[in-house]
């Protein structure tokens, strides 16, 4: 039997153009996105292989992937496929390429078990890969059949639309052009203009001939039968799978033959066999087979155009060497391909979507029916004997151990397809229960938007199958509600809840089942920062399951309810959430839940924070303990996170915050990395190192603008407030807290994150007037983060800001003993950078009553240990010191002029200016500043710049000649060119434009 093909592609040279130009921008780093879309054997697949090759012969890397898939669509399949062909042989990145994103590959390809990633860590974890792989001749990532794609895949291909502009890496993704999520998402990339889509038409009469000359042997169309021609123009509308198939047709059947000229004849009735479509030309050859193999086929044809081998052939009544050997006779008729893959030994596949379409519409509804509910019942077979799916704590099998399906994967994808069996079958409600495994799988594997999209599938076929059982209903229900808490996407939780309430009120359910429903509730509520709902949900449940629960209902509940009150505005919420968060932790421990337990260690550390540090240290440490025991790397990240906090408030330390981010890059844990930024930049900016607070908070944006992970762009939006604070920057202070403001319409701030009121609106506004010499409004805006502090239990003594507003109080006689006895100096002393500002209250205190002896010893060791807080150090001696010269005590000279110096090298020049201000008013020389030198920015203040050489390098900034520059300043073009020959060496700049740039980067305030 023959199978007749042409070698060259046919009237696509346009399209081909279009590719090739494609790849060739993406050689030169402007990389894009081409979707081709079309009908079923338009010629999508050989355009883009034939665009593929020719990449590949010119150095490109190529990695393939295919959606098609059986029954619905498998999650992230095609881009695991992809990720294996780039991992695989020579060229593969090497370690480290990839930084913090290899794990996920890992995961994404299913080698690893998940630890909650958010879905857009797996497409940057992509798009790493395909900038690693296309560093030295390009790249191009190859998608077939998106149509079939789930909804996780197509999120991560819109992302890569929008990020690949920029990398030497190109995409070419075919689909069928109907309506769909993935024409949806073709159309809105090419609408944003960030990809392109392309569709393939039917060859027109002229090319339809071409074609048909090809595949006969022939340049010339003339030498082609004129009747085999109107036959193709009238059948194929253009569709060259189509010309191929009825060509091969008519040459099996004897009625187009070889002359012996090399000529073609006919010899018989073309329309022999043959009907309208292709199905007559498909069918002809499944005609040929033996029984047993149309049997195999017709069983695989209900499984779609992928199948698994063993499911079919249990289906059709044959055993395994019977179905391999009628595939080989099937390949040969070029019905299905040659054989299986490596990445998928159990599976074929049709040779195109046409055949199985046509094997199906075939059969007699009674008979696709009764096949379809047959396969489901293979399915189920086969996953109630099988090992485990992949992914869900399956072990790893050993070499030459037989795997249940022939390398199958038996878990959620055959679920899905045994719904959809069912559902053609007419059992709906049975294909409920399998969509319910199947999400359940799907959470597994990490793909949530594809759990989502299966369950809500589930649940509309309940909603039309009266024999649906409650507790079916009810458990796809539960399954769904707990996916949607898991994507943070909650709002559809209340009604679904109400929902699963009445459902297993109505079928009767214990009580037990029903508080799972409402701690499911109450996990939603945390979520949407809704504390009394969700108090109210807890409430409910502990009603239903009565005095004496049972133990792990209890610790689920109290460590939801700790989390809950910790955030409400109860007046007791601190140690209420406390006494349950112990709890919890006990019961965990007693019963063996361990992330229970991690959960509500993680809360008792919450609540202890504000009351003991290193009380709180033990409790994190145990949950670091606890997750390295039960290899729970999320909650490890955590604790280590959590101590590095600690650190930060107790030492102003990193090191622990370092080794967190290196934790969380190693495990692709990207979100916990961006926290981990977070922190290091706050940290950084308490011990004044600016250049790696800017650092980290460059890292903070870019992962939240690349990741769109709204939440953490708003934090690193707080960070640049905190950072700009810390430079006197009142303009970019403001600028950042009107976009917070915008951003949480209303809401508190801490209701975001837990300090964030008192850390940004507090700490930032009041050291920045501080550092602005504006101490009356410093007041006012530390005693407004003191009332909003209270609000906030979790965050009380650990914020920062409360140093140096007692210090501010207390020089101006607003603050007394009182304020520095018990808990408070208690707190005050285990927090770094509020510790000094409290010993030099003290001392002011000490020097009032005239102790001067007293309080000149408290300022000094309350300056020790300050080397790493130069900035807390340094503004307690510019306002301490005011007090020691009115009171007559200390070093006040001494301590202004260490200010002085201080705030001036940093740019600092109101402050430095009082400072000096004040030493002249205690008769001390002041040494002379230079005009205009406190206008030099830090950096090249530090780099030697004088004020003149400043002037030059801001006129030259502003477009201005050596000339008009030597105008200007009433100086000669020789003196403007030594300037500038002096700047180019102070600044390390090689010429003119590197100065200019300079220039115009302090002009536009960077």
């Amino acid at each position: 039997m023959s199978s007749l093909s042409s070698s060259a592609l046919v009237g696509r040279e346009p399209e081909r153009d279009l590719l090739t130009a494609a790849v060739a921008s993406a050689a030169e780093g402007r990389g894009s996105s081409v979707f081709v879309l079309g009908e079923p054997g338009i010629g999508k697949s050989r355009l883009v292989e034939e665009t593929a090759a020719a990449a590949m012969s010119s150095g490109f890397r190529v990695l393939r992937g295919r959606a098609a898939s059986a029954g619905r669509a498998v999650p992230l399949r095609p881009l695991a496929e992809a990720v294996f062909s780039g991992l695989r042989g020579a060229g593969a990145p090497e370690d480290g390429d990839l930084g913090p994103y290899e794990p996920l590959l890992s995961r994404l390809c299913g080698l690893a078990p998940q630890d909650g990633a958010p879905l857009v860590g797996y497409a940057e974890a992509v798009l790493r890969l395909l900038a690693a792989l296309g560093r030295s001749g390009g790249c191009v990532l190859v998608l077939e059949d998106l149509h079939d794609a789930d909804a996780d895949t197509l999120t991560i291909v819109d992302y890569l639309t929008d990020n690949l502009p920029g990398e030497r890496a190109v995409l070419l993704a075919t689909l069928r052009g109907g309506p769909g999520p993935a024409l949806d998402l073709a159309e809105a990339a090419a609408s944003r203009r960030t990809a392109r889509t392309l569709r393939l038409a039917g060859l027109g009469p002229a090319h339809t001939a071409e074609l048909a000359a090809r595949c006969l042997g022939h340049d010339d169309a003339g030498k082609v039968p004129d009747a085999v021609l109107d036959r193709l123009h009238a059948v194929s509308e253009g569709v060259p799978f189509v010309v191929e198939e009825l060509l091969t047709a008519m040459v099996d059947s004897g009625s187009l033959v070889r002359r012996r000229d090399d000529g073609w004849t006919v010899t018989g009735s073309l329309d022999a066999g043959v009907p309208a479509t292709v199905a007559a030309a498909v069918l002809q050859r499944v005609d040929h087979l033996e029984p047993p193999g149309v049997a195999l086929l017709e069983a695989a044809a209900v499984l779609g155009r992928r199948f698994p081998v063993d499911i079919a052939a249990r289906v059709a009544g044959i055993d395994r060497t019977t179905a391999l050997r009628q595939l080989r006779h099937a390949a040969h008729a070029h019905l299905v391909t040659d054989g299986a893959t490596a990445e998928e030994p159990g599976w074929h596949s049709f040779r195109h979507a046409l055949t199985a379409d046509a094997i199906t519409h075939r059969l007699l509804p009674a008979e696709r029916a009764a096949l379809c509910l047959a396969a489901a019942d293979a399915i189920e077979s086969a996953n109630a004997t099988g090992p485990l799916p992949r992914g869900a704590g399956r072990p790893a099998r050993r070499a030459g151990e037989p795997d249940g399906l022939i390398g199958g994967d038996p878990g959620g994808d055959l679920y899905r397809l045994a719904a959809e069996l069912c559902v053609a079958g007419g059992q709906r409600a049975r294909a409920a229960v399998l969509l319910t495994r199947a999400g359940r799988q799907a959470v597994l594997r990490g793909a949530l938007l594809t759990a989502v999209e299966l369950l809500d599938r589930g649940l509309e076929l309940t909603a039309g199958a009266a024999d649906a059982p409650p507790e079916a209903v009810a458990g796809l229900l539960e399954e769904l509600l707990g996916t949607l808490v898991l994507t943070g996407d909650v709002r559809r939780v209340p009604e679904l809840g109400d929902r699963l309430d009445r459902v297993l009120t109505v079928w009767g359910a214990p009580p037990a089942r029903r508080a799972a429903g409402f701690l499911i509730r109450a996990r939603a509520a945390a979520t949407a920062q809704q504390w009394e709902e969700g108090l109210t949900s807890v409430r409910r449940a502990r009603q239903l399951l009565g005095a004496e629960p049972d133990p792990a209902s209890r610790a689920a509940l109290d460590s939801v309810a700790a989390h809950l009150v910790l955030n409400s505005q109860r007046p007791d919420r601190l140690e209420s959430a406390r006494a349950l968060a112990e709890g919890a932790v006990a019961t965990a421990e007693a019963v063996g839940l361990p992330e229970v337990s991690c959960k509500a260690l993680n809360m008792l550390g919450y609540c202890l924070r504000p009351l003991d540090l290193t009380e709180t240290e033990r409790v994190f440490e145990r949950l670091v303990a606890t997750a390295d025991a039960h290899a729970l790397p999320v909650w490890r990240i955590r604790g280590l996170l959590e101590l590095g906090v600690l650190d930060r408030i107790r030492i102003t330390g990193t090191d622990r915050l370092l080794a967190a981010r290196r934790a969380a890059e190693e495990t692709g844990a990207v979100l916990m990395t961006a926290w981990a930024d977070m922190h290091l930049a706050q940290a950084h900016v308490l011990r004044d190192e600016q250049d790696q607070a800017l650092e980290a908070a460059r890292r903070l944006r870019t992962t939240a603008r690349r990741l769109r992970l709204g939440e953490v762009q708003l934090i690193g939006v707080g960070v640049d407030a905190i950072i700009a604070a810390s430079r006197g920057e009142r303009e970019k202070l403001q600028a950042a807290l009107h976009a917070m403001e915008n951003a949480l319409a209303g809401r508190s701030a801490g209701a975001l994150w837990g300090y964030a009121d008192t850390s940004v609106w507090g700490w930032a506004q009041g050291i920045c007037s501080l550092l602005r010499e504006e101490p009356d409004r410093a007041l006012a805006e530390f005693t407004e983060a003191d009332r909003a502090m209270r609000a906030l239990p979790s965050t009380r003594g650990v914020t920062g800001f409360l140093g140096p507003y007692l210090l501010l109080r207390t020089v101006r006689g607003a603050a007394g003993w009182a304020e520095l006895d018990g808990a408070v100096a208690d707190r005050l002393s285990q927090v770094h950078w509020d510790r000094p500002f409290a010993g030099w209250s003290r001392a002011v205190l000490l020097g009032r009553e005239g102790r001067a002896g007293e309080a000149a010893k408290a300022a000094e060791e309350a300056l020790a240990g300050t080397d790493t807080i130069p900035l807390a150090r340094h503004l307690c001696l510019r306002l301490g010191a005011s007090a020691a010269l009115a009171d007559g005590w200390g070093h006040p000279v001494e301590w202004l002029s260490a200010a002085e110096q201080f705030f001036h090298d940093r740019g600092t020049t109101r402050v430095a200016a009082a400072c000096r201000a004040l030493l002249r008013e205690a008769g001390s020389p002041v040494s002379r500043r230079r005009q205009g030198h406190d206008t030099i920015p830090q950096e090249l203040r530090r780099a030697g710049v004088t004020a003149r050489e400043y002037e030059v390098l801001r006129l030259l900034g502003r477009g201005l000649g050596n000339q008009e520059i030597a105008e200007h300043l009433f100086l000669s073009p020789r003196t403007v060119e030594k300037h500038l020959a002096s700047l180019r060496s102070r600044t390390d700049r090689s010429g003119r434009a590197a100065l200019i740039a300079l220039a115009r980067r302090y002009t536009d305030g960077q």
